[in-house]
């Protein structure tokens, strides 16, 4: 029987499922790395030579200033977590990678990652996809200007991250004090998860 589904073009997959795609597509070149709770995958100040592809568990990517933790980025299975602009240009990072969970990452070097780029314009495409939707996400999150509706579709984009991530992180991430975050929860009538 032929298959009459059509394929959707590339650039309206989602963010997870370019990720996915290019895991797959490069399961040749990626290794294996399985890390530990709270351990640092990279320090401000070094450069980025790797990308990680989240098979299980979770990443945070966050900055130090005046000793206090700021919160930019999560990344959950099915993402990619890299500091994109340390590893394309292989300049120091301004922020850390971590991880939030005992995880389970596919790693691409940033030598295997020059072999591919050079052999193949269309992973150059399907990389800087991945990017603009990762960072246009993002921004579109932060533009919503009532807190309410930033936790409330966090939350539809991420299920179950409340029970993954301690509160005071996603309040930082959505740009609020925790102080904040637990009065739009008591109003929502969501019972708190441990933080």
């Amino acid at each position: 029987m032929q298959n009459t589904t059509k394929e959707a073009p590339r650039n309206h997959l989602t963010k997870h499922e370019l990720c996915m795609q290019m895991q797959e597509a490069l399961k040749p070149f990626l290794y294996v790395k399985k890390v530990q709770k709270k351990e640092t995958l990279l320090m401000e100040g070094n450069v980025c030579k790797t990308i990680y592809f989240v098979r299980k568990g979770a990443v945070k990517q966050y900055y130090l200033s005046d000793g206090k933790e700021f919160i930019q980025n999560f990344f959950f299975e099915g993402n990619m977590a890299c500091l994109f602009d340390s590893f394309l240009t292989q300049t120091e990072s301004n922020s850390y990678l971590e991880a939030l969970e005992g995880s389970e990452l596919w790693v691409l070097s940033y030598h295997n990652f020059k072999k591919i780029r050079e052999a193949s314009p269309e992973f150059n495409l399907q990389l800087t996809l991945c990017m603009s939707k990762m960072n246009t996400h993002r921004i579109n999150l932060l533009l919503l200007s009532d807190a309410m509706l930033r936790y409330q579709r966090f939350l539809k984009e991420e299920p179950g991250i409340q029970n993954r991530v301690p509160q005071y992180m996603i309040a930082s991430y959505l740009g609020m004090t925790p102080e904040t975050l637990s009065r739009i929860r008591k109003k929502l009538f969501i019972s708190p998860s441990a933080a």
